[in-house]
């Protein structure tokens, strides 16, 4: 599929992770910022990127996190490398089709696939894809739209839901904090910074949980019933102005 994305402004150690107040600000965020870590991504993921860096570069080639045993790992091949992977999928929603990023954030690696997931004797649907990096990285807006849900939501605790329009949505959650400027009913864009990945919530580590939603959204349930898809099983979508 080749088409134009509108609107582009364009382990080390691992802990396993899976999956409002006022905004802590950045440099209070209580993870890792020694300049001196050794980063998750792999050389070949692309150039590593400073972990608070303000605009998103989404990983060339996309790899699960060394050590990470879930049962419902991703698709890899003999190198961990996660296959279907494209830095820019189509959601398709029953009002059409919505490019989105595969993984919002810099550096990151896989600790839980889709589907589902058997954790501590208790198997259950995993909802979206859990990424990580070594420091937490900025999250960003998997493309453009409204915001539709900010702050804590029960399990997924400090969390982020955006409506991209066509009945396509995506969801953030776990964050350390959230952007000041991302409230109810803001406009955001491609790649715009939402918060720092964190361990709010149900989580037994510091990563994001990344959701590709469809359906129609209902008020007063928290984006509950919307329909999750696995995004290493959507189409690509290819744009010759992204490298």
């Amino acid at each position: 599929m080749r088409s134009t994305f509108a609107g582009v402004g364009l382990t080390s150690a691992i802990v396993l992770a899976s999956c409002a107040s006022t905004p802590a600000p950045i440099r209070d965020a209580g993870v890792r910022t020694d300049p001196t870590y050794t980063p998750t991504v792999r050389s070949v993921s692309g150039p590593v990127q400073d972990a608070n860096i303000r605009r998103l570069y989404p990983n060339d080639r996309l790899f699960v996190c060394g050590g990470i045993r879930v049962s419902n790992k991703p698709r890899i091949d003999s190198r961990n490398e996660v296959q279907g992977y494209s830095k820019l999928v189509v959601a398709r929603g029953p009002g059409g089709n919505v490019p989105l990023v595969t993984a919002p954030a810099n550096n990151a690696c896989v600790t839980s696939g889709h589907g589902m997931r058997t954790l501590g004797g208790t198997t259950r649907m995993h909802n979206g894809i859990d990424i990580q990096a070594i420091p937490a990285s900025r999250v960003f807006s998997g493309g453009s739209g409204t915001v539709l849900e900010r702050g804590r939501n029960s399990g997924y605790g400090l969390s982020v839901l955006i409506d991209h329009g066509k009945g396509v949505y995506t969801r953030y959650a776990h964050l350390n904090d959230i952007e000041a400027d991302i409230q109810v009913g803001s406009k955001v864009v491609y790649g715009q910074p939402l918060g720092l990945m964190g361990r709010s919530g149900q989580v037994t580590g510091i990563h994001l949980h990344y959701e590709i939603l469809t359906g129609k959204y209902r008020e007063g349930i928290k984006g509950r019933g919307l329909e999750s898809h696995n995004p290493f099983d959507l189409p690509a979508w290819i744009d010759d102005r992204i490298s």
